[in-house]
This record gives structure tokens, C-alpha cells and sequence, in this order.
């Protein structure tokens, strides 16, 4: 008896103690929700703060212009300066494409069964589940997915033999960018056709680009001017952008209605920064900057990729997906990197026969030509740990995991 009252004593401490546990385990799981609901809503006023300040810098603009300041026109291109904005622009665009395709948690359902489709389109080895769904790589083929059809959009509107029939105001963009490429072939024509040895023959098709694209960069895909002084959205970025939300509400469904709203608004500006960016603002840069994605199972290069990883694995990591593309350029000594690629990354695996067929049907079947100008050369270093060769040699160990211990960076 006195040996079964201990028992029970002890059996009543450990369920007090378990109670504790649980009770401790609930409250540090309200604490992380409350934290990630501040985090959303410090997100959103900080969103709303870009925004007046986009306001405020409109409104100077004008003031400037009232001045006189904007009839200092100089054919001169700051391309320094032009690039320290442009390198921060680009950032501000994947602090709103994170903010777009958002955190998946809280109050956001993924759905899996898409999400894997989606990985399977880009060769990702990472199996995932609703028990263990991997967010981070998830959210990395989401932003992946996002950029690639936002592309596609603008291939199509820029391509203008779909539109060259057109007289509707919202292919305005579309026409000048045809028309300023077929003068500047010109201009280069007749620098290379006609004796003589001036320079600014030839530096006025270089310069000519430069100011429409930076005319471009700067007023393109702005809400489009109506009578009495009104002004509507540009169809172009609204029919895209509405397409951009019908398509993520089919991979993640957001339960809170103002974080939904708050995330469906971001679509427009997402859409006009990124066209503006990769269609314009890489066009003022001479020569002009271009763009990668980096492949599946690319080995990890330092010099051109952003993630998390630590120093001593990076020999055996590969990319499972590139969630953002290298923007880069051209340089006397070398490439000139502006922003490196996000990836998303994990231990390299050797392909077995089956895998590798695969991906080279995968291959054939979608190519990588996204890039503004096809990158040429070895990316590679004499540094082994970063090499930009994609995949390893078969000499490589087959018993590497493929289990992903390293995160896109955010």
C-alpha cells in the first residue's frame, strides 16, 4: 500500500508537470501567432510608408518642374549613380515579392497538391507533404512561379507584332520600345555604313536607348491621364496584376481578409516595378545589364547566389530552385554582379539513368531564355567553393543526402 501511494503521488506530480508542459507549449505558440500578426502589420505600415513616400516624391517632382529644374536636359547618363538605385530597386522588389507570395503562415492555407506540381516543374528533389511541407521551399517556387508568369505576360505585351495593329492607349509603352529599337539599329547603320570618324555618331544610339528607357523607367505603366483632370489604372498592369492574384489564390488561400487585401494590392505595384526593372531600367545600362536564373542542381557559386548555408557544406550543396535571378552585366574585367540570385538549396544527390532523362526532357521542354542577353563564358572560379559548374562530377558520393539543410535567404 504505502509502495502504490508513492506510485500515485508521483503519477499526480508528472501530470502536473505534463499540464505545465502542455500549458507552457500553448502559451509559446499564441506568443510566435502574436508575434507573426505584428510582424504582418508592421509590414503593412511599412508598405503604406513607401507609398506616401512615392506620394511626397511625386509631388516634389512637380514642384521641381515648376522651377525649371527639369529643362537642365543633359544627354550625359549618371550610370554610376543609375546603378546604386537600380541595385536598390531591385532589392525593394524582392521585399515585395516576399510580401506578395508572404510567409505562408499564419492564417494561410497552401495547397500541397499544386505546390508539388509546382516543384516537379522545376526538377526540385525535396519531397514534400501536409505533414512536413517545407514553407521555405515552397514559398521559394511560389516567388519562382510569380516572376516566370509576370514575364510571360510582358513578353507577350512587348512583343509587338501581337499588337502592331493597335491603337489602344495602354500599348503606348509597347510601341516606343519597337520604335526606339528600330531607330537605334539605324543610327548603328548609319555609323557603319558612312565615312567618317566623328564620336557622336556613335554614342547617339547608345544615348538614345538610354534616355527613352530612362523615360521609360521612369513614367512607364503610370495610372493612364482622362479628361477633367482624372486618371484610371493602366490596363496593362491591372489585367496582369489581377491575373497574378487569381493564380497565387490557387497555391495559398489567406483566411484573414485585410492580410488578403492587404497582399492582392501589392500585385500592381509587384507587376510595374518588375516590368519596369527587367524591361527598362537594365536597358539604360551600358552595355546593357542582363538577367539569370540559375538551374536546378547548379552547384552553388558565392560570387553570383544568396542563401543560407554554412561555409563548410557549400562544396556539396546544389540549387534546388532559383527563386530570383542574378541581374548583372558585362565589365572589362569581368562580370559585374548588381544583386546575386536567391536560392533555395540542398545536398547534392547523383541522378540515377531515370533522373537524369528527365531533366533533359525537362530541358528541351522548357528552355532558359528568359535572360535580356544570353550570359556567355564560364561562371565557374579558380576557387572551388564557389564554382558555378551545375551539378558534380560522377566521381561524387551517391550516399549524400538530398534532405535540404540549407534555406533560401530572406
Amino acid at each position: 500500500p504505502e509502495r502504490n501511494k508513492r506510485l500515485e503521488n508521483k503519477n499526480v506530480d508528472l501530470k502536473m508537470k505534463q499540464k505545465e508542459y502542455e500549458n507552457g507549449v500553448n502559451s509559446y505558440c499564441n506568443h510566435c501567432t502574436e508575434l507573426e500578426q505584428q510582424l504582418e502589420k508592421i509590414k503593412s505600415q511599412n508598405q503604406s510608408l513607401k507609398q506616401k513616400n512615392k506620394n511626397l516624391e511625386a509631388e516634389a517632382s512637380k514642384y521641381q518642374s515648376a522651377l525649371g529644374i527639369a529643362t537642365n536636359f543633359d544627354l550625359n547618363v549618371d550610370e554610376q549613380g543609375d546603378s546604386v538605385k537600380l541595385n536598390k530597386d531591385i532589392l525593394e522588389l524582392h521585399d515585395t515579392l516576399e510580401n506578395y507570395v508572404t510567409n505562408l503562415k499564419p492564417k494561410i492555407d497552401v495547397n500541397i497538391n499544386e505546390a508539388k506540381k509546382l516543384l516537379d516543374k522545376y526538377g526540385c528533389q525535396t519531397k514534400i507533404s501536409e505533414e512536413e511541407p517545407n514553407k521555405p521551399l515552397i514559398k521559394a517556387v511560389f516567388q519562382r512561379h510569380v516572376l516566370e508568369e509576370i514575364l510571360a505576360q510582358a513578353n507577350f505585351y512587348f512583343d509587338f507584332k501581337n499588337l502592331k495593329f493597335s491603337t489602344k492607349d495602354h500599348h503606348l509603352e509597347s510601341e516606343i520600345a519597337d520604335r526606339t529599337t528600330t531607330l537605334t539599329d539605324l543610327m548603328e547603320k548609319l555609323y557603319n555604313n558612312r565615312l567618317g570618324n566623328d564620336e557622336i555618331t556613335r554614342l547617339i544610339p547608345i544615348r538614345l536607348r538610354q534616355q527613352v528607357y530612362i523615360a521609360l523607367g521612369t513614367r512607364g505603366f503610370n495610372d493612364t491621364k482622362k479628361p477633367l483632370s482624372i486618371h484610371s489604372k493602366h490596363e496593362s498592369i491591372d489585367t496582369i496584376s489581377k491575373q497574378m492574384n487569381r493564380m497565387m489564390n490557387k497555391y495559398r488561400r489567406i483566411k484573414d481578409n485585410e492580410t488578403r487585401r492587404y497582399v492582392n494590392g501589392l500585385a500592381e505595384d509587384l507587376v510595374r516595378n518588375f516590368v519596369r526593372i527587367f524591361y527598362f531600367r537594365l536597358r539604360i545600362q551600358e552595355p546593357i545589364a542582363e538577367y539569370r536564373w540559375f538551374a536546378n542542381d547548379e552547384k552553388v557559386n558565392k560570387s553570383y547566389m544568396k542563401g543560407s548555408w554554412n561555409n563548410d557544406d557549400i562544396k556539396s550543396l546544389v540549387v534546388e530552385v532559383c527563386s530570383f535571378p542574378m541581374i548583372c552585366r558585362q565589365h572589362p574585367d569581368g562580370l559585374k554582379v548588381f544583386t546575386p540570385a536567391k536560392v533555395f538549396t540542398r545536398h547534392y544527390k547523383k541522378r540515377n539513368l531515370i533522373g537524369k532523362f528527365t531533366d533533359k526532357i525537362r530541358k528541351k521542354l522548357t528552355p532558359n531564355d528568359n535572360s535580356v542577353l544570353t550570359l556567355q563564358g564560364d561562371y565557374g572560379s579558380s576557387d572551388s567553393d564557389d564554382s558555378g559548374e551545375s551539378g558534380q562530377s560522377d566521381d561524387d558520393d551517391s550516399d549524400d543526402s538530398d534532405d535540404s539543410g540549407a534555406n533560401e535567404s530572406n
